[in-house]
């Protein structure tokens, strides 16, 4: 039986580990037939597994696609600001990070179903066509919690209900995006690793100004002061500022280094889990499965002469 939601998860301080690298067409939706009906790829490479969902299916993994792509998007955008202290709110950040994790991990459980479903024989091919009377049911909250403007995440949640919370308009990407510091007009040039953009940005400066809104870390509340230029002349004091740029930019990339390293490790046991869970769901539709033959043949037994016996098959 599958829980009708997933459990929410609480990320701490761990990376964004929500971006799954280079998925390829996996999880990729066509555009619907004349029934609403959508061609979902299952595998990296196009065409090797794919499953034709069933109207209601194909709208709801729609939503949840769209929901997961903006998901990411805001996400890079969070990891300007913080790279920069411009704007920026960590428990957003926090909150969002939580949110985006979710999500993935929601449509990652809908194409891991849709196999374990032609696995089992429910959904029948190749090729693979979803039953109309076949319905994602764990998506149902999801969907009905977008519908009516409800936060996913359980402690908002409650909040929302005891009027302690009002969801912030949806953000826009566009507006939402600060420039960099090669873009500001200084003739400085930013070295530091990150996502590279989709699509060229439209940047907007009119709150790179406002005071951030977390408090809790005096560092991170403050907005970003560009440090003034050493004067010029000043030989000695000029070398000394650059060893000490030298070895913070050493520490900083050492940092990065780890963050990685630790969103790898993450992510593969995260993985290693969904694979735990695929085998485990294949072994419990084969139990079920020998069971419903050792009762079918003790069912059709008892309706032969007493003197009649069918032995029942031993595992190999």
């Amino acid at each position: 039986m599958l829980a009708d939601d997933l459990p929410w998860p609480e990320l701490g301080n761990v990376s964004r580990g929500a971006t799954r690298g280079n998925q390829g067409q996996k999880g990729v939706l066509s555009t619907p037939d004349a029934e609403g009906r959508c061609l979902l790829q299952l595998r990296v490479q196009p065409g090797v597994l794919t499953v034709l969902l069933n109207s209601q299916a194909s709208d709801w993994y729609r939503r949840l696609d769209a929901e997961v792509n903006h998901a990411l998007k805001l996400t890079k955008t969070y990891w300007r600001k913080a790279r920069r202290r411009q704007d920026y709110d960590a428990v957003a950040d926090q909150d969002h990070m939580e949110l985006h994790e979710w999500l993935q991990q929601l449509k990652d459980k809908v194409m891991s179903h849709l196999e374990l479903l032609m696995q089992r024989g429910d959904i029948k091919g190749p090729p693979y066509n979803m039953p109309e009377n076949i319905e994602l049911s764990f998506l149902r909250k999801f969907i009905e919690r977008q519908a009516a403007g409800i936060p996913h995440n359980p402690r908002l949640r409650k909040a929302f209900q005891e009027n302690r919370y009002v969801p912030p308009p949806r953000p826009s990407l566009a507006d939402s995006e600060t420039p960099e510091p090669s873009e500001s007009g200084s003739g400085r040039h930013c070295s530091d690793p990150g996502w590279a953009d989709d699509e060229p940005a439209k940047f907007s400066r009119e709150n790179a100004s406002a005071p951030a809104r977390y408090q809790s870390n005096p560092t991170l509340s403050l907005p970003y002061q560009p440090q003034a230029k050493p004067h010029i002349g000043g030989g000695a004091s000029l070398e000394e500022e650059a060893e000490s740029s030298k070895r913070l930019l050493h520490a900083a990339r050492s940092d990065l280094r780890r963050a990685q390293k630790d969103t790898q490790d993450s992510f593969a046991r995260y993985t290693a889990s969904l694979e735990a869970e695929r085998r485990a769901w294949q072994e419990v539709v084969a139990v079920e499965d020998r069971r419903d033959n050792i009762v079918s043949m003790v069912l059709r037994q008892g309706q032969r002469p007493p003197g009649m016996r069918i032995s029942i098959p031993s595992d190999p």
